[in-house]
């Protein structure tokens, strides 16, 4: 009868041995390495350390959908600046097309010999192309991305647009009144 204890005994310690030495992957250790897995406690251990990884994972995440937010934002908001100032100068165009008819009108009572009107139609024409550039440059600038919307150098480019428009402005203002005054 000692025998069979002494086996029991035995059989017990080789399994507790196998359980010991059995890997904690539930995938590799078998039903001993579960065994050995839960109680040493390296199954709570995976579970932990993965559900840290997912929460790092959904914080990153989190991070990237703000940031993509942000840059939508700042993305629609310079869509509408430059649709603004694609407004500005429309209404500009029209305001040029109405100042070269007038130019054109005055050339007709001056006669086409008069400096005056002869350095109004050269600005004039410079003006135009001015605009022609600008027109160019605003398509450039709409066709930037999401992306490059956050880019110092397209927001660098948008205000410098803008300055050139007032500049455009100014000279436009100066002609109307050259016009004017040869008018009287």
């Amino acid at each position: 009868m000692k025998r069979p204890s002494w086996w029991a005994a035995l059989a017990a310690a080789g399994l507790a041995a196998g359980c010991a030495s059995a890997p904690t992957d539930p995938r590799e250790g078998g039903f001993f390495g579960g065994v050995a897995g839960i109680h040493s406690g390296a199954y709570d251990a995976r579970v932990r350390e993965r559900e840290e990884r997912l929460e790092r994972l959904r914080a990153v995440q989190a991070e990237l959908e703000t940031e993509r937010s942000e840059l939508d934002a700042l993305h629609q908001t310079r869509e509408q600046q430059v649709a603004a100032e694609r407004s500005r100068l429309a209404r500009m165009q029209q305001d040029v097309a109405d100042l070269s008819q007038t130019v054109d009108d005055l050339e007709a009572r001056h006669g086409s010999g008069d400096q005056r009107v002869q350095e109004l139609q050269t600005r004039l024409v410079s003006l135009q192309g001015g605009m022609r550039e600008q027109q160019s440059s605003l398509d450039a600038l709409e066709g930037v991305g999401p992306g490059g919307g956050a880019d110092p150098a397209v927001e660098l480019r948008r205000r410098q647009l803008e300055e050139q428009r007032r500049a455009l402005q100014r000279e436009y203002e100066m002609l109307l009144e050259l016009s004017l005054e040869l008018a009287r």
